[in-house]
């Protein structure tokens, strides 16, 4: 389900730094909760319409896979997929390919650094065992054509990084750079 965060001006000005009220369309699922399976297929989320699907088919227009990877080694680490090269889609990393553990105060905006790597990504600092840390990411929007950015609340476990809890998320639609809350405005959206 698409839910408009219901959210005063200020608390949009905190997400959205030098946005006008008219510009603050912030698009959150605050309390997903979604349990990954440790599946090769995963869950795959469409971050606009709220729907996910253990299949793609189930999920059209997915803007986010996270999933088990068969031909890793070992087999079954935790690995996420953006679909098609087409969308733009990908995750913030901190270098390379190496997916980053962001934190409230992070932006996530054209001038970051993303991966479209699914098999080959790095996601080693997401199998340490991270609570309620943040994905952030960038994918294009199909109803709108453009770039949006946001951020995926995600806990792993230590290991292969399973099981997963995907907690929530939030965009803005507009195509603006977003930050991540900080820990008062975070508990808002389920934290």
């Amino acid at each position: 389900m698409r839910l408009h965060s219901p959210l005063p001006y200020f608390a949009a000005a905190l997400m959205l730094p030098n946005a006008a009220p008219a510009m603050a369309a912030s698009v959150c699922n605050p309390s997903a909760e979604l349990a990954i399976p440790a599946t090769t297929e995963g869950f795959y989320i469409n971050l606009l319409t709220g729907v996910s699907a253990p299949t793609e088919g189930g999920a059209p227009g997915f803007d986010f896979n996270p999933y088990a990877a068969a031909s890793t080694a070992p087999s079954g680490q935790l690995r996420f997929y953006w679909g098609a090269a087409a969308t733009g889609n990908g995750g913030v990393v901190s270098s390379g390919d190496r997916y980053a553990v962001l934190s409230p105060g992070d932006s996530i905006g054209p001038n970051q650094l993303y991966s479209r790597a699914a098999i080959t990504g790095d996601v080693s600092a997401w199998q340490t065992g991270v609570t309620r840390g943040y994905l952030g990411l960038r994918f294009r929007n199909e109803q709108s054509g453009q770039i949006n950015y946001g951020w995926i609340q995600l806990s792993t476990s230590t290991g292969l990084g399973f099981p997963v809890t995907v907690h929530g998320w939030c965009l803005d639609d507009s195509g603006a750079a977003v930050v991540i809350p900080d820990a008062i405005f975070a508990d808002t959206f389920g934290s």
